[in-house]
């Protein structure tokens, strides 16, 4: 009896589709030129034993930043031997323990699952640094998770102040899609880092084309494509937020739909079903939010309507956080989609409307 995957052939479309995963890193990063070069000023110091500048990375979901980084961890690697980069995604750590574990582990430090306390994990990354003289450069991927837990707190604060207390150095590099992320740590901490800030924009129809063409060269055969695929994907994910991980995930979902279908092409057809299975999008933009942001969406979510004027959410706020901070997160959340606004009469005066949408 034949083997069910074996009676399952398909036209092959891809020549490697790993090139349209959103963990791809390519040797070329176009339109990120400038974030490049700031990022490389900033760390270059650790290639020759100097501190390098702290770094907060900002930006809407994909807009680069993750890749970014990737990418100029790997050019430093093959510059020095002196920088070592340390990845480090908050939501995969999400604990100090597993934190520090990751930290020693990359700098050659094998440390037990159980049995040594974080402390102790501290002190030996602490020692090999001050034996090896390698500079770590840590990065900290979804950096707002840090702040959900007092323990990773205070990785924070421990980290910030190693260049002072222990005469060792090191860089930390903060991504998030946060832009309140570095208003939220501890004055203490937030003084002790002094942060260069890159914001990264979202990318334009003709940037997610020229992404979308340069990956496809090694995604697909020739031929593979109908010529009105690319610049349907691009534009979806031009109202996604100028996301690029929609457009590489569209792209990746009509291939395989259209190899599914022994398609000779991938067609209009295929991307327009691919829409249908982006609905987790609105998942990830949630669990992606500032602090300012979820509150206002959690009290929305008490009220019987979902919905509260704009006056009431700066009153109900009030010396937590500013008016102007609640008024960038409500235009935030209208973006994302998230809310909805509407201008109303009260009595001789206009207010804003500010209701959840489902």
């Amino acid at each position: 009896m034949a083997n069910v995957f074996e009676s399952s052939k398909v036209v092959s479309l891809f020549k490697d589709e790993r090139v349209l995963y959103p963990d791809f890193v390519p040797d070329v990063l176009p339109f990120r030129d400038e974030e490049v070069s700031e990022l490389v000023f900033c760390l270059k110091p650790a290639s020759i034993g100097r501190k390098p500048t702290n770094v907060f990375v900002f930006g809407k979901p994909g807009t680069g930043k993750t890749v970014t980084l990737k990418y100029v961890l790997n050019e430093l690697k093959d510059y020095s031997d002196r920088a070592k980069g340390i990845y480090i995604n908050c939501f995969e750590y999400s604990s100090k323990q597993s934190i520090l574990a990751r930290i020693a582990n990359i700098l050659g430090v094998a440390v037990p699952t159980r049995g040594v306390s974080s402390q102790e994990v501290f002190l030996r990354i602490i020692a090999v640094m001050k034996t090896t003289k390698v500079i770590p450069i840590i990065i900290f991927d979804e950096a707002e998770q840090l702040l959900s837990d007092d323990s990773t707190k205070d990785i924070l604060y421990d980290l910030s102040r190693l260049p002072e207390q222990q005469k060792v150095l090191l860089g930390l590099v903060f991504i998030s899609n946060d832009s309140f992320f570095l208003s939220n740590i501890d004055d203490r901490v937030k003084s002790s880092l002094q942060c260069s800030k890159i914001p990264f924009e979202p990318y334009t129809v003709p940037e997610l084309k020229e992404i979308l063409l340069a990956r496809t060269k090694f995604a697909f055969f020739d031929y593979s494509l109908d010529k009105e695929v690319i610049p349907l994907c691009a534009a979806h994910a031009f109202k996604m937020g100028g996301d690029s991980r929609v457009a590489l995930s569209v792209l990746l979902k009509a291939g395989r739909l259209a190899e599914r279908k022994n398609s000779k092409t991938v067609s209009i057809v295929h991307v327009r079903a691919s829409f249908l299975e982006e609905k987790p999008v609105k998942q990830e933009v949630t669990s992606n939010l500032s602090r300012q942001e979820k509150i206002i969406l959690d009290y929305l979510s008490t009220l019987s309507k979902k919905e509260a004027e704009s006056g009431e959410l700066y009153k109900k706020f009030e010396g937590e956080y500013s008016d102007r901070s609640i008024r960038l997160a409500i235009a935030l959340l209208k973006e994302k989609k998230l809310v909805s606004c509407k201008q109303v009469k009260k009595g001789n005066l206009f207010t804003r409307l500010i209701k959840k949408v489902n």
